[in-house]
């Protein structure tokens, strides 16, 4: 269950947006973009307000979540993509790689972050099984879709029509194509409700909430590996 195959064209579409990423998002999000990664890490820092030691940001791309982590020691940024990771100045090390095939031992990181990346995993059963893994506590933000009906009609109905369109205030229009990949993103993802069945086979979720009519999640869980 997720991207499957077409994870290749996903990730070549994320090497075309590099330059025009976090400026799209804003518009994208009606600017709630970077507020919903600080409410994700505040919601982590209520649970657990101790500094961390070793933090893994999955899905890093150019840092954007990783600004507003506190007290953070040794950070590695892990990403399938290298243009992303090359714009990635906030991290101590920089990996290459997919979320299904983590290159990390055991429990080796105190906690993950993960700022609207899990969606585009190859596949998500994996990819919660690989979080759960190699780290204790995880922060993550990500693309959903809505359970109720009307509320997944109106998202994907943005995602397919508006999206491509508002991001031309920023990007070229060739560029503005790639971001119907959104769309795809959300019509191959399982409900919310299965998205979370998911998590909680392999983690204690321990906050959730959905933003946006539900096009966007946010958890914060502890590792049942570690519990």
């Amino acid at each position: 269950m997720g991207l499957g195959e077409r994870w290749y064209e996903i990730r070549e579409a994320y090497r075309k947006i590099v330059d025009v990423y976090e400026r799209a998002n804003k518009i994208v999000t009606l600017g709630n973009v970077d507020r919903w990664r600080r409410e994700a890490l505040s919601l982590y820092y209520s649970v657990n307000g101790r500094s961390v030691l070793k933090i893994l940001d999955a899905g890093a791309g150019p840092g954007n979540m990783a600004h507003h982590l506190r007290g953070t020691r040794y950070l590695v940024a892990f990403d399938a993509s290298i243009e992303m990771l090359r714009l990635n100045n906030v991290a101590d090390d920089r990996v290459v790689g997919m979320f299904e095939q983590m290159p990390f031992r055991d429990e080796s990181f105190d906690l993950l972050i993960s700022g609207y990346a899990l969606h585009a995993a190859v596949d998500l059963e994996i990819a919660a099984a690989e979080f759960s893994r190699v780290a204790n506590y995880q922060v993550v933000v990500a693309i959903g879709k809505p359970d109720r009906r009307v509320a997944r009609c109106l998202v994907l109905a943005y995602a397919k029509f508006v999206v491509p369109r508002v991001v031309c205030i920023v990007a070229p229009r060739q560029i503005c194509r790639e971001y119907g990949k959104i769309y795809e993103i959300m019509a191959s993802l399982p409900p919310n409700s299965r998205i979370r069945q998911i998590i909680s086979r392999y983690a204690h979720i321990v906050q959730y909430r959905e933003k946006g009519l539900g096009s966007v999640y946010i958890y914060v869980a502890k590792s049942r590996n570690h519990a």
